[in-house]
Protein backbone atom coordinates (compact mmCIF):
# COMPACT_ATOMS: atom_id res chain seq x y z
CA UNK A 1 0.00 0.00 0.00
CA UNK A 2 2.72 2.52 1.01
CA UNK A 3 4.28 1.97 -2.39
CA UNK A 4 1.46 2.31 -4.06
CA UNK A 5 1.03 5.88 -2.42
CA UNK A 6 4.94 6.82 -3.62
CA UNK A 7 4.26 6.10 -6.85
CA UNK A 8 0.73 8.02 -7.29
CA UNK A 9 2.52 11.15 -5.11
CA UNK A 10 5.03 10.70 -8.10
CA UNK A 11 3.12 10.46 -10.90
CA UNK A 12 0.92 13.68 -9.69
CA UNK A 13 4.21 15.58 -8.63
CA UNK A 14 4.82 14.95 -12.78
CA UNK A 15 2.01 16.08 -13.67
CA UNK A 16 2.34 19.37 -12.12
CA UNK A 17 5.36 19.99 -13.42
CA UNK A 18 4.39 19.45 -16.99
CA UNK A 19 1.30 21.61 -16.80
CA UNK A 20 3.49 24.62 -15.09
CA UNK A 21 5.97 24.17 -18.03
CA UNK A 22 3.50 24.78 -21.04
CA UNK A 23 1.54 27.67 -21.23
CA UNK A 24 -0.90 26.07 -23.87
CA UNK A 25 -2.03 24.00 -21.40
CA UNK A 26 -4.91 24.43 -19.71
CA UNK A 27 -4.66 24.63 -16.20
CA UNK A 28 -7.17 24.16 -13.89
CA UNK A 29 -8.10 26.71 -10.65
CA UNK A 30 -7.95 25.24 -6.78
CA UNK A 31 -10.82 26.89 -6.46
CA UNK A 32 -12.82 23.89 -8.70
CA UNK A 33 -16.20 25.16 -10.24
CA UNK A 34 -16.59 28.40 -11.53
CA UNK A 35 -20.03 29.93 -10.94
CA UNK A 36 -20.09 33.51 -11.71
CA UNK A 37 -17.74 36.29 -13.38
CA UNK A 38 -15.88 36.86 -9.75
CA UNK A 39 -14.94 33.22 -9.87
CA UNK A 40 -13.57 32.98 -13.71
CA UNK A 41 -11.83 36.18 -12.51
CA UNK A 42 -9.79 34.63 -9.44
CA UNK A 43 -9.08 31.22 -11.48
CA UNK A 44 -7.78 33.67 -14.51
CA UNK A 45 -5.44 35.51 -11.83
CA UNK A 46 -4.27 32.13 -10.49
CA UNK A 47 -3.14 30.80 -14.05
CA UNK A 48 -1.48 33.99 -13.75
CA UNK A 49 0.06 33.55 -10.51
CA UNK A 50 1.22 30.55 -11.70
CA UNK A 51 2.78 31.14 -15.13
CA UNK A 52 3.82 34.76 -14.85
CA UNK A 53 4.92 35.19 -10.84
CA UNK A 54 6.44 38.25 -11.78
CA UNK A 55 4.05 40.31 -13.27
CA UNK A 56 0.77 38.67 -11.87
CA UNK A 57 -1.15 41.37 -9.17
CA UNK A 58 -0.87 39.79 -5.54
CA UNK A 59 -3.68 38.04 -3.70
CA UNK A 60 -6.39 39.97 -1.48
CA UNK A 61 -7.23 42.55 -3.15
CA UNK A 62 -10.48 44.67 -3.24
CA UNK A 63 -12.30 44.78 -6.17
CA UNK A 64 -15.46 47.37 -7.49
CA UNK A 65 -17.49 45.54 -9.74
CA UNK A 66 -19.45 47.15 -12.38
CA UNK A 67 -21.76 46.21 -14.77
CA UNK A 68 -20.82 46.92 -18.45
CA UNK A 69 -22.73 45.03 -20.75
CA UNK A 70 -23.57 47.02 -23.70
CA UNK A 71 -27.33 48.73 -23.62
CA UNK A 72 -29.14 46.65 -25.79
CA UNK A 73 -27.10 43.72 -26.06
CA UNK A 74 -29.25 40.68 -25.87
CA UNK A 75 -27.81 37.21 -25.14
CA UNK A 76 -24.60 38.61 -23.18
CA UNK A 77 -23.25 39.88 -20.38
CA UNK A 78 -20.09 41.45 -19.01
CA UNK A 79 -18.61 42.60 -15.70
CA UNK A 80 -15.73 44.45 -15.07
CA UNK A 81 -13.73 44.60 -11.82
CA UNK A 82 -11.53 47.34 -10.54
CA UNK A 83 -8.74 47.44 -8.37
CA UNK A 84 -5.15 49.79 -7.54
CA UNK A 85 -4.67 49.89 -11.31
CA UNK A 86 -5.86 47.00 -12.77
CA UNK A 87 -8.68 45.77 -14.56
CA UNK A 88 -10.63 42.43 -15.22
CA UNK A 89 -13.08 42.69 -17.62
CA UNK A 90 -15.18 39.34 -17.92
CA UNK A 91 -18.24 39.01 -21.01
CA UNK A 92 -19.80 35.97 -21.28
CA UNK A 93 -22.94 34.33 -23.14
CA UNK A 94 -26.29 34.55 -21.54
CA UNK A 95 -26.21 30.03 -21.22
CA UNK A 96 -26.97 27.71 -18.95
CA UNK A 97 -24.44 27.51 -16.07
CA UNK A 98 -22.48 24.32 -17.43
CA UNK A 99 -22.09 25.55 -20.92
CA UNK A 100 -20.92 28.98 -20.14
CA UNK A 101 -17.12 30.13 -21.20
CA UNK A 102 -15.93 33.45 -19.64
CA UNK A 103 -13.53 35.06 -21.64
CA UNK A 104 -11.29 37.05 -19.04
CA UNK A 105 -9.16 40.21 -20.09
CA UNK A 106 -7.06 41.09 -17.34
CA UNK A 107 -5.14 44.82 -18.03
CA UNK A 108 -2.43 46.93 -15.49
CA UNK A 109 -2.12 50.28 -16.02
CA UNK A 110 0.65 49.99 -13.65
CA UNK A 111 2.85 47.80 -15.43
CA UNK A 112 1.48 48.70 -18.94
CA UNK A 113 0.48 44.83 -19.86
CA UNK A 114 -2.58 42.65 -20.85
CA UNK A 115 -3.85 39.26 -20.89
CA UNK A 116 -6.25 37.50 -22.27
CA UNK A 117 -7.76 33.93 -21.46
CA UNK A 118 -10.92 31.69 -21.04
CA UNK A 119 -12.38 30.38 -17.94
CA UNK A 120 -14.61 27.15 -17.97
CA UNK A 121 -17.21 26.46 -15.44
CA UNK A 122 -14.96 23.29 -14.49
CA UNK A 123 -12.46 25.66 -13.84
CA UNK A 124 -10.27 25.40 -16.69
CA UNK A 125 -8.01 28.45 -17.78
CA UNK A 126 -7.04 28.41 -21.42
CA UNK A 127 -4.54 31.16 -22.29
CA UNK A 128 -5.78 33.35 -25.61
CA UNK A 129 -3.34 36.26 -25.89
CA UNK A 130 0.08 35.80 -23.63
CA UNK A 131 1.17 38.99 -21.74
CA UNK A 132 1.75 41.69 -23.89
CA UNK A 133 2.93 45.27 -23.25
CA UNK A 134 0.68 47.94 -24.25
CA UNK A 135 2.66 49.73 -26.87
CA UNK A 136 2.09 51.98 -28.88
CA UNK A 137 3.62 49.62 -31.56
CA UNK A 138 1.34 46.97 -30.36
CA UNK A 139 -1.86 49.35 -30.10
CA UNK A 140 -0.74 50.67 -33.85
CA UNK A 141 -0.63 47.13 -35.50
CA UNK A 142 -4.36 46.05 -33.23
CA UNK A 143 -5.99 49.43 -35.25
CA UNK A 144 -4.23 48.59 -38.68
CA UNK A 145 -5.09 45.15 -38.42
CA UNK A 146 -9.00 46.65 -37.74
CA UNK A 147 -8.81 48.33 -40.67
CA UNK A 148 -8.03 45.62 -42.81
CA UNK A 149 -10.59 43.26 -41.58
CA UNK A 150 -12.68 45.68 -41.68
CA UNK A 151 -15.56 45.02 -44.17
CA UNK A 152 -15.45 47.99 -46.49
CA UNK A 153 -11.52 47.88 -47.22
CA UNK A 154 -11.50 44.03 -47.02
CA UNK A 155 -14.30 44.53 -49.98
CA UNK A 156 -12.53 46.75 -52.25
CA UNK A 157 -9.87 48.71 -50.28
CA UNK A 158 -6.62 48.78 -52.15
CA UNK A 159 -4.19 47.47 -50.30
CA UNK A 160 -0.87 49.55 -51.10
CA UNK A 161 -2.72 52.40 -50.17
CA UNK A 162 -3.39 51.56 -46.72
CA UNK A 163 -0.87 54.52 -45.12
CA UNK A 164 -0.87 55.86 -41.24
CA UNK A 165 -1.32 59.12 -41.67
CA UNK A 166 -1.32 60.73 -37.95
CA UNK A 167 -1.06 59.45 -34.44
CA UNK A 168 -2.44 61.09 -31.25
CA UNK A 169 -1.82 60.25 -27.78
CA UNK A 170 -4.94 60.30 -26.03
CA UNK A 171 -4.77 61.39 -22.13
CA UNK A 172 -5.29 57.84 -20.41
CA UNK A 173 -2.95 55.37 -19.91
CA UNK A 174 -2.15 53.29 -22.93
CA UNK A 175 -4.21 54.95 -25.27
CA UNK A 176 -3.65 56.36 -28.85
CA UNK A 177 -5.72 57.79 -31.59
CA UNK A 178 -4.28 56.28 -35.28
CA UNK A 179 -5.62 57.73 -38.25
CA UNK A 180 -5.20 55.82 -41.31
CA UNK A 181 -6.01 56.71 -45.00
CA UNK A 182 -6.54 54.34 -48.02
CA UNK A 183 -8.31 53.98 -51.11
CA UNK A 184 -11.60 51.59 -52.33
CA UNK A 185 -12.03 50.64 -55.87
CA UNK A 186 -15.96 51.80 -55.46
CA UNK A 187 -17.52 54.14 -53.39
CA UNK A 188 -20.05 53.53 -50.53
CA UNK A 189 -18.95 51.54 -47.06
CA UNK A 190 -19.43 48.09 -45.96
CA UNK A 191 -19.70 45.18 -48.19
CA UNK A 192 -21.46 46.08 -51.24
CA UNK A 193 -21.95 42.70 -53.08
CA UNK A 194 -24.89 42.75 -55.46
CA UNK A 195 -25.40 47.09 -55.26
CA UNK A 196 -24.92 49.00 -58.21
CA UNK A 197 -21.76 50.89 -57.39
CA UNK A 198 -19.80 53.34 -59.06
CA UNK A 199 -16.47 52.26 -60.74
CA UNK A 200 -14.50 55.79 -58.59
CA UNK A 201 -12.05 55.35 -56.55
CA UNK A 202 -12.87 56.72 -53.36
CA UNK A 203 -10.73 58.22 -50.77
CA UNK A 204 -11.67 57.01 -47.12
CA UNK A 205 -10.05 58.20 -43.90
CA UNK A 206 -10.43 55.74 -40.76
CA UNK A 207 -9.71 57.86 -36.71
CA UNK A 208 -9.44 54.46 -35.26
CA UNK A 209 -9.21 54.86 -31.11
CA UNK A 210 -7.58 52.31 -29.06
CA UNK A 211 -7.12 51.95 -25.18
CA UNK A 212 -5.58 50.06 -23.03
CA UNK A 213 -5.17 47.63 -26.06
CA UNK A 214 -9.64 47.50 -27.16
CA UNK A 215 -10.56 48.92 -29.81
CA UNK A 216 -13.14 51.70 -28.52
CA UNK A 217 -14.15 53.75 -31.36
CA UNK A 218 -13.59 53.54 -35.24
CA UNK A 219 -15.26 56.22 -37.42
CA UNK A 220 -14.43 56.80 -41.33
CA UNK A 221 -14.94 59.92 -43.19
CA UNK A 222 -16.88 61.20 -40.24
CA UNK A 223 -20.23 59.57 -41.40
CA UNK A 224 -19.26 55.61 -40.94
CA UNK A 225 -19.12 53.81 -37.75
CA UNK A 226 -16.93 50.94 -38.34
CA UNK A 227 -17.56 48.68 -35.54
CA UNK A 228 -21.69 49.10 -35.78
CA UNK A 229 -21.73 48.99 -39.52
CA UNK A 230 -23.74 51.78 -40.07
CA UNK A 231 -24.10 55.53 -40.95
CA UNK A 232 -22.99 57.68 -37.83
CA UNK A 233 -25.98 59.82 -36.05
Amino acid sequence: MAGMKSRWLVVAGLSILLLGACKSEPAVAPGGKVTDHAGARDAALEYLQEHEPENAPGTGLQWQEEDVTPEGLVGQAAREFASDGLTVRVPSPVVAPDYIVYHVTITSAQGGWRWQGQVKPDGTVTEVSPLTEMSEEASRKTAEDFVKNSPTFSFDGMENTLTLVNTLAARCPYCWVFVFEFDSRHAGYGHREGMMLAQVTTPHQAVISVEQGDITSAIMDEKWDMMLQQEVD
